[in-house]
């Protein structure tokens, strides 16, 4: 009984350790449009694992961008915390290449571990645009994770669940394979 217990508890510690993890070591993201087509973003919402969007410029957030399309269509637009995105009134950024894979770049604040994405399209036209590739680096400019948000149907902006890429801690898992092994000695002393 006490190996069941042992068994239990460690699996309850390895758990509970890795329960709220999400997409460790975030430094940026990139987005391009992965139909290739112009790149137009209203915003990006970015949540770290206490909830909170860390992909505002009130957050510490940077946009950036080769070229926009216009004046009131910048890269700061999709950091702003306007989801609604019309270009006239100036709340999208829009590229200024149609094929040439323009990119947005978003750099965090500090290096960050990411629970969810969301990326919102733009609204007064042309939603069928709205296929956006996101790529999220490392500190070292290393991709870490790589994903596609598909805003293109009936306006829907989609919240994608980043993968939990947080290593059990060695301690966590020596009480695990304890709990496994006095399980095992258990059943061979019957």
């Amino acid at each position: 009984m006490k190996s069941i217990t042992a068994l239990a508890l460690s699996a309850l510690l390895f758990l509970s350790s890795n329960a709220s993890a999400g997409l460790i070591g975030v430094n940026y993201l990139e987005i391009t449009n992965e139909s290739n087509t112009w790149l137009q973003v209203a915003e990006v919402v970015a949540t770290n694992m206490s909830n909170n969007d860390i992909a505002l410029s009130s957050e510490g957030a940077i946009a950036t961008a080769p070229t926009p399309y216009s004046l009131i269509s910048g890269p700061e637009n999709a950091i702003d915390g306007i989801t609604f995105g019309v270009y006239s009134q100036g709340q999208i950024f829009h590229s200024g290449n149609q094929h040439s894979r323009d990119t947005l770049t978003i750099t965090f604040a500090s290096i960050q571990e990411l629970n969810s994405i969301q990326v919102f399209g733009r609204t007064d036209c042309c939603q069928t645009r709205d296929l956006f590739r996101i790529t999220f680096f490392g500190e070292q400019q290393n991709e870490l994770y790589s994903t596609i948000i598909d805003s293109r149907v009936n306006g829907v902006d989609p919240i994608v669940t980043l993968p939990n890429t947080k290593v059990p801690e060695p301690s966590t898992l020596v009480i695990f394979a304890l709990g496994i092994l006095g399980l095992a000695s258990r059943k061979f002393q019957k």
